[in-house]
């Protein structure tokens, strides 16, 4: 099976980690080949700085058509919230799924237990002005005053170029004090979403300033999403492929973060495949 994984940047190379190590340690069905294809068109341009949506659309749409007629994958996963929020305006041609799906349905399972629970969801300023978190869990009947939005504007950058985690720290506690300080009534609990993939490179940041709240990842339960059965089969190929060159900072941080969780992945990264068209 070939599944390509995208993100518009380098954040969902989390997710897959988490998928080569799934299938290395609990196995699936047949050999699965794992293509992570960057759909930045550059290392500083990215869908967060393209004029409106109607651009993000063209860009994303010929992307996803360039890289299945070059890779051919059975299902694509868009690890990345900003480009989910893109997926009922393109026009992919194999199965798709959005982290967004996963996300909304962790943290709806969460706040349905705790019916006293309130929602914290820290994105980026794209995702946050979508309002695709709150849409959705409301039409899943969660109560708008239970949710409580934060964008983090220039955090996802911060994690990728800061192996020591000292400025992300300051970042995160900043930006989780404001969003402390809307809500409804003190001590009520919080189950936070890290809706943008590179926030969950940073869990344990997250979760040390939020105290006693459950904190959510996405990117480690997208497997559930990709594997629905375990089998005999413990071989997972992985592809990195991307438009631009990695920058030397962004490889140093992700290997200190993903080289425990799955070395092939990192391996991969390393030596990314650079392809100028791409798309």
């Amino acid at each position: 099976m070939r599944i390509l994984i995208t993100d518009s940047g380098v954040g969902g190379v989390s997710v897959v980690a988490y998928a080569e190590r799934f299938v290395r340690e609990q196995g699936f069905t047949e050999p699965v080949q794992l293509i992570f294809a960057n759909a930045a068109p550059a290392n500083d341009y990215g869908y967060n700085s393209m004029p409106d949506h109607e651009a993000k659309i063209e860009t994303f749409d010929r992307f996803l058509r360039n890289v299945t007629e070059r890779y051919a994958p059975d299902r694509i996963y868009v690890a990345c919230n900003t480009l989910s929020v893109l997926l009922p305006d393109v026009h992919p041609t194999v199965p798709i799924k959005g982290i967004i799906e996963t996300g909304v349905t962790l943290l709806f399972d969460s706040l349905h237990k705790d019916p006293s629970s309130i929602a914290m969801i820290f994105a980026t300023q794209t995702t946050i002005d979508s309002g695709a978190y709150p849409r959705h869990l409301q039409e899943r009947g969660i109560e708008a005053s239970r949710i409580i939005s934060q964008a983090c504007p220039g955090l996802a950058d911060t994690i990728s170029e800061d192996r020591e985690g000292t400025k992300a720290r300051a970042e995160i506690e900043k930006w989780v004090g404001i969003a402390m300080d809307k809500m409804p009534s003190p001590g009520l609990p919080i189950v936070a979403c890290l809706a943008c993939t590179h926030y969950g490179y940073r869990k344990d940041l997250f979760t040390a300033a939020l105290g006693s709240a459950t904190v959510i990842n996405p990117n480690e339960s997208a497997v559930g999403d990709l594997f629905d059965r375990t089998g005999a089969s413990h071989e997972a190929g992985v592809e990195f492929v991307t438009r631009y060159a990695l920058p030397e900072t962004t490889i140093e941080t992700l290997t200190w973060l993903l080289r425990d969780i799955s070395p092939r992945t990192v391996a991969a990264m390393q030596h990314f495949e650079h392809i100028p068209d791409l798309f």
